[in-house]
């Protein structure tokens, strides 16, 4: 945690605040990343004035119904980006994303923006290779009779076996259940 932030620093991917939104995305998509930093020229130097996040496209573009053609960046941008100084440690870093309720941050040094640093870079938590993470579920191996554990490729089947082969332990159960009703 004392380690700088510049050791997690990756180089920013920037888009211009007039860009179109689906320019951003597709550079967003090529580069694998989740989000990118929004520039716009001040001066000599591109100055950052914002960032455009996947939950940005989720809930500004698609869950709203716009044209990602027609939108410009600085329409579904985040803004202001926050900032942190390349020199400044880990443990700053994780403590102003946590009390703003951000993952991402811009680097800089020395006023000029060096890249950016995620919450999943500074905490191991970075992105996997989905076949190189752990299955979360098992695969269906099929429907379970609840009797006896036999495993059966579709319910019609599992239904026929209950109904042959359990017959009377489901008859028994229905008898129990109404027998509880009535008491």
């Amino acid at each position: 945690m004392n380690q700088s932030v510049s050791r997690f620093s990756q180089p920013p991917i920037i888009v211009f605040a007039d860009d179109a939104v689906t320019d951003a995305a597709k550079l967003m998509r090529d580069k694998n990343a989740g989000s990118v930093l929004v520039a716009e020229n001040v001066g000599k130097k591109d100055e950052p004035i914002g960032i455009l996040t996947e939950w940005d496209l989720l809930t500004n573009i698609v869950a709203a119904g716009r044209d990602a053609t027609q939108t410009r960046v600085r329409e579904v941008m985040s803004s202001p980006v926050k900032k942190i100084e390349a020199n400044a440690r880990v443990s700053d870093a994780l403590r102003i994303m946590l009390n703003r309720g951000i993952r991402r941050l811009a680097v800089m040094e020395e006023g000029v923006l060096i890249g950016t640093v995620t919450q999943s870079q500074l905490t191991g938590g970075g992105r996997q290779k989905a076949s190189s993470a752990p299955p979360l579920t098992e695969k269906i191996k099929g429907h379970v009779c609840p009797y006896c554990n036999s495993t059966f490729t579709t319910r019609k089947k599992l239904s026929e076996h209950i109904e042959t082969m359990h017959e009377e332990s489901v008859f028994l159960e229905l008898r129990d259940k109404q027998e509880l009703e009535t008491e």
